[in-house]
C-alpha cells in the first residue's frame, strides 16, 4: 500500500513542476533570452514614472524590443533628465528620426512600457515642403546629411513623460476640495449677510 501511494505522489510532484514550467514560459517570452541582431538607441524624458529595466517597447502593441538601462544624466550639468537606453531589433531599421516616443501603462495597474508613435520619414517631409513652397521663390534648403531612421547611437528628444497615476489623483481630490470649500465659504457668507 505504501510504495502505490509513493507512486502517486511521485506522479503528483512531476505535474506540479511541469505546470510552474508551463506558467514560467507562457508568462515570460523565452524568445527573449535568445541572443537578436538589435541596434541602441536613447531617450531623454522628463518623468518616466515606473519604466523598468527589460520592459517592452512597442508599435501598435507589437513588441520591437525592450528597455535595456535607466540612468539620470544632465545635458547642461545643472538639470538632470532620465536617459533611457532601449535596444531595439536590427528587423525594425525603418522607424523616421520624426517619430516620437510616449510612456503609457498596460491597463489600470499594469505594466509601463514605451510605444513609438511614427512620424513622417524624410522623403515624405521632403515633399511637403516642396508643395509648401511651390508658390514661393525661394527654395528650402534640403540637409541630406540627417539620417532618415533610427539608427545605432541616436538620441530621441521627442518624447512624452509618463502619466503618474498618484498625481492625477492627487489633482484631483485637490480640485474637487478646493470647489466644496468655495462652495462652504458662499453658503457662510449667504447666511451672514441674511442675519
Amino acid at each position: 500500500m505504501s510504495r502505490k501511494v509513493e507512486i502517486t505522489v511521485g506522479l503528483f510532484m512531476v505535474l506540479v513542476i511541469c505546470s510552474v514550467l508551463f506558467l514560467c514560459f507562457r508568462v515570460t517570452d523565452p524568445t527573449s533570452f535568445a541572443s537578436h541582431n538589435s541596434y541602441r538607441v536613447y531617450a531623454v524624458f522628463d518623468n518616466i514614472g515606473g519604466l523598468k529595466a527589460r520592459s517592452p517597447i512597442k508599435i501598435g502593441g507589437v513588441v520591437i524590443g525592450r528597455v535595456s538601462n535607466i540612468t539620470l544624466k544632465s545635458s547642461d550639468l545643472d538639470v538632470y533628465k532620465p536617459y533611457v537606453t532601449i535596444d531595439i531589433d536590427a528587423q525594425y531599421n525603418q522607424i523616421p528620426v520624426s517619430s516620437s516616443l510616449s510612456i503609457k501603462t498596460s491597463g489600470l495597474l499594469g505594466e509601463q512600457f514605451i510605444d513609438i508613435n511614427f512620424g513622417l520619414d524624410k522623403s515624405t517631409e521632403l515633399e511637403l515642403d516642396s508643395l509648401d513652397s511651390e508658390g514661393t521663390s525661394n527654395n528650402l534648403p534640403t540637409n541630406n546629411h540627417e539620417p532618415a531612421y533610427f539608427h545605432d547611437g541616436f538620441v530621441i528628444y521627442n518624447t512624452k513623460p509618463a502619466m503618474v497615476i498618484e498625481d492625477l489623483i492627487g489633482q484631483f481630490l485637490y480640485s474637487s476640495g478646493g470647489s466644496t470649500d468655495d462652495k462652504n465659504k458662499k453658503q457662510d457668507t449667504q447666511d451672514i449677510n441674511e442675519n
